[in-house]
């Protein structure tokens, strides 16, 4: 397992808001952008010098929309990380949206050292763009994938939605075969989650929203989709070709450290989590660190572990956890793990437990059960 730092910068711009959209966001101004990078340059200088400039490998721009933002300033920010943290070989992801026109400033970020694009497709079908209120067309998508491939980016994902209000098998379909015809490296795939406040949530009793039955008929639809086009999947959302999994993304699941910088980006250092408020404002005067409990525990490598296919190792389990586990906990743990075999939901070879795609419809669950035993 690769223990080197990965490095998260949120930047909370966006020129609207999505009806989903939960994370923090606000409408772009230059002046405040400016401001923002430079805090972001700022805090960089300050967190190498609390940990002494630790290597990291990755290194991702999420969002908000980065792409709004200046290259220049994604440029300064990539140089200021790599004379702080090293990043060498490391992956860079920018997620960025294919309504806006990104040909020249593509050119740019990749010249910068951006390798990795997520781009946030979500439906192939304008019925359903519409209803998610996003703004790009499937010409748009098309168009930043050949653009991001002109550019020299060699890895893009693109972000699908499953469970959206009037999908079908065949919507979903049409969305899957757009993204074969683009030929991405990675594939996420998200069930749709209302969350509270948001303008799909407040009009939810209007819509044809699938029901918990149909979503799991979505998900293992597109998982066959998927897995017989190439990709494979190597955690609950995630699908990638061989090799092209999200390296970045990878260390949240890995319990590896962990830096995010910005209004509500979240952290996981030396087993302590911590994130910053959702408010820009108190960002650029003092940002101040919220502190969210420990990492690293029995619990949580448990849950982390099941997110991946390569799955939970009672093995290696007990040998990381001397002190918490023993041999009686372990039997407990596989005979539970027997249990839901049986059932289809996990595989088990008498060691390693690792959820099926039935099982991780079910996956919150599942681990809740057999968290229930440590």
């Amino acid at each position: 397992m690769n223990s080197n730092l990965g490095l998260y910068i949120h930047i909370p711009f966006c020129v609207c808001k999505c009806a989903y959209c939960d994370f923090y966001s606000l409408p772009l101004n230059g002046d405040v952008a400016n401001s923002y990078i430079n805090k972001i340059i700022s805090e960089l200088n300050r967190w190498g010098g609390i940990l002494g400039c630790p290597p990291a490998d990755t290194l991702y721009f999420g969002g908000g929309t980065p792409s709004l933002v200046k290259s220049e300033q994604i440029k300064t920010v990539i140089e200021k990380a790599k004379e702080l943290f090293v990043l060498k070989d490391a992956e860079i992801t920018m997620e960025v949206n294919p309504a806006e026109n990104l040909k020249e400033y593509l050119c740019e970020v990749a010249a910068a050292g951006v390798n990795r694009l997520s781009i946030g497709l979500q439906s192939a079908n304008d019925d359903e763009l519409k209803i998610l209120s996003r703004r790009h067309t499937v010409s748009d998508v098309i168009k930043c994938v050949k653009e991001a491939r002109g550019a020299g980016i060699k890895n893009i994902s693109l972000d699908i939605m499953l469970g959206i209000p009037n999908q079908t098998k065949e919507s979903l379909k049409r969305t899957i075969d757009l993204c074969l015809e683009c030929q991405p490296e990675h594939i996420s795939a998200y069930l749709l989650s209302l969350e509270k406040g948001t303008p799909l949530y407040n009009k939810s009793s209007e819509l044809n929203i699938p029901s918990d039955d149909e979503a799991v008929e979505l998900y293992l639809y597109a998982a066959k989709l998927l897995k017989n086009a190439g990709y494979e999947r190597y955690e609950i959302s995630n699908f990638a070709k061989s090799g092209k999994t999200s390296r970045h993304n990878t260390k949240y699941w890995q319990g590896v450290d962990y830096l995010g910088l910005g209004p509500a980006a979240h952290s996981c250092l030396k087993g302590k989590r911590f994130y910053y408020d959702r408010d820009i404002n108190a960002y650029l005067q003092n940002p101040k660190e919220i502190y969210d409990g420990v990492g690293g525990t029995a619990e949580e490598r448990l849950m982390l572990s099941l997110r991946l296919t390569s799955g939970l190792s009672l093995k290696a389990f007990e040998k990381e956890f001397p002190d918490i586990l023993n041999q009686n906990i372990i039997n407990r743990l596989a005979k539970k793990a027997e249990l839901f075999a049986k059932n289809g939901l996990v595989s088990f070879d008498g060691d390693i437990i690792s959820l099926t795609d039935e099982g991780a419809l079910v996956s919150n669950s599942i681990i809740a059960d057999l968290a229930e035993l440590l």
